[in-house]
């Protein structure tokens, strides 16, 4: 029995250093990470290291189901009038790590395509992240017309330093990622897939004056996405693309679970 026990503590602790410290991979540099999985209310839970208020619309995004058997629920956005709002600056911490050449960031989310092109803003991309106005345009995670995913850093004024897009999303659930440095400019994954489906060199400076909001399927001069948007997340490094599968895979109840590892290891200590 004793023998037995000693085993199971092993095999336990094992399970534990190694759970945990991929949990901790992902949460490395970790700015904001939104599962929008409550299925009820007003607002949506940071559960980053930040812990950021969130706002909705006046009209709030509808709360519909996820992907089955990877998350439980997700926002529906009406690609007219709908979004969250993170107003990160507000809160006393801007997201700045896409100007810092010794860093670099990544945005990841679970993304389902409705329709395109349904704000009648003119321009042929709608963002699932963004970052920006007038004056201080900054980055965004994008949908283009054609289903293509992509991303665009800008400088302030709102030209493209690295804007490339490219692949196919579809209209089942992808998840898509975007990375950026000075030094390696826009690359997007889908699906946590090694290859990249698109990328493009930086050729200019990011804007480094904004403080404007996050938002989630928005941006401010008009433009909507029609989407089911779930588990958004933004780190301040450029993540591999084992983290991206690892994250793709990592929803809140996973999250919990490794937050409860240390309880789990004392209970088991206790009953020997």
């Amino acid at each position: 029995m004793y023998r037995n026990n000693i085993v199971c503590l092993t095999i336990f602790a094992f399970l534990t250093i190694s759970v945990s410290s991929r949990a901790a991979d992902i949460e490395k540099d970790l700015f904001l990470y939104l599962p929008m999985d409550e299925g009820a209310g007003n607002s949506v839970k940071d559960y980053g290291p930040n812990n950021f208020k969130t706002e909705m619309s006046d009209k709030k995004p509808k709360w519909v189901g996820g992907k089955k058997a990877t998350f439980d629920k997700s926002l529906q956005f009406d690609g007219k009038s709908t979004f969250v709002k993170i107003d990160a600056a507000g809160q006393g911490k801007d997201f700045d790590a896409h100007t810092d050449k010794g860093k670099g960031m990544t945005i990841c989310a679970w993304v389902k395509v409705g329709k395109t092109g349904t704000d009648g803003h003119g321009q042929n991309r709608q963002p699932i992240v963004m970052k920006g106005a007038g004056g201080a345009w900054e980055f965004a995670l994008l949908v283009y017309d054609g289903l293509e995913p992509g991303m665009s850093v800008w400088d302030c004024p709102g030209n493209g330093v690295s804007e490339p897009s490219g692949g196919s999303l579809g209209n089942e659930w992808r998840y898509q990622c975007g990375t950026y440095s000075t030094k390696e400019g826009v690359k997007v994954y889908l699906d946590g897939k090694k290859n990249a489906v698109t990328q493009g060199a930086n050729a200019g400076d990011p804007c480094g004056n904004g403080n404007r909001p996050i938002f989630i399927a928005h941006r401010e001069d008009g433009q909507w996405l029609n989407a089911d948007i779930a588990q958004v997340r933004m780190w301040e490094r450029i993540i591999t693309v084992e983290e991206m599968a690892m994250a793709m895979n990592t929803n809140t109840l996973a999250v919990r679970r490794f937050n409860k590892l240390p309880i789990a290891w004392g209970e088991v200590k206790s009953r020997l």
